[in-house]
């Protein structure tokens, strides 16, 4: 898999546990967790469904999910 289906498919699981989340009301003991992946580059992201609905995704940075 090359690094842009992975950054899609990861940002689309992110997507979907957040918004998951947010129906629910609550946070179940998976979303405190900081996950990490290994991208195809080697690279490790590491995120949070609470970090990410706390101080959001990041998309407003430049850059954000791209490949490097």
């Amino acid at each position: 898999m090359n690094m842009k289906d992975w950054l899609r498919d990861l940002e689309r699981e992110i997507d979907r546990r957040v918004t998951a989340a947010a129906r629910r009301g609550h946070l179940v003991t998976a979303d405190e967790l900081l996950e990490t992946r290994v991208a195809p580059n080697g690279e490790l992201v590491h995120f949070s469904i609470r970090g990410t609905l706390e101080e959001g995704d990041g998309s407003q940075d430049p850059g954000w999910m791209e490949p490097a």
